[in-house]
């Protein structure tokens, strides 16, 4: 059988018109946002979906039950510049907390591009952010996600189910 090379017509018509599967949320999955968090990520919470907010010692979202096991700890570019920069040592010690979750990840909601070109009103360099969330990664073990609201809230709402369902299987 021959193999039909694809254009870049055919993979865009293809890719616009697929549709991702909907989530299923177990039932008794709970997703705890912390207090602290100015601009909530979930503003509309799907159906099956439970959302409660508390205070969160790491990160800005868990799953109830696992709080000290399962962390995502959400950033835009002007937060991020900070926590790379001048909130280094609070940084660190939060990082630190992270690393002895059993799994735990930085999002940031932007373009990557826009991680990487400077910024209006810093002369904090690109590169600075750019080896820092190299060494989240290495040092601290830490999965780094970029990506845009929708994007990141499926981020998130994918790992805290697969997750939760792996804690459960044992």
């Amino acid at each position: 059988m021959k193999a039909t090379p694809r254009t870049a017509h055919d993979i865009g018509k293809f890719t616009s018109d697929y549709k991702l599967k909907p989530f299923k949320f177990p039932e008794d999955m709970i997703i705890l946002q912390d207090t602290r968090e100015q601009i909530p990520l979930f503003t509309r919470i799907p159906k099956g979906l439970t959302i409660r907010s508390e205070k969160l010692d790491t990160g800005d979202y868990s799953l109830a039950g696992f709080r000290d096991k399962f962390c995502i700890e959400r950033k835009m570019i002007s937060d991020l510049i900070s926590f790379c920069t001048s909130e280094r040592e609070k940084t660190k010690q939060k990082l630190e907390r992270m690393k002895k979750m059993d799994w735990s990840a930085l999002v940031i909601e932007a373009k990557e591009s826009d991680l990487y070109r400077p910024y209006l009103n810093s002369s904090v360099s690109p590169e600075v952010i750019r080896q820092s969330l190299v060494s989240f990664s290495i040092r601290w073990g830490i999965h780094i996600y970029v990506g845009n609201r929708e994007n990141c809230c499926r981020f998130i709402l994918d790992h805290c189910i697969k997750f939760f369902r792996v804690k459960h299987e044992l």
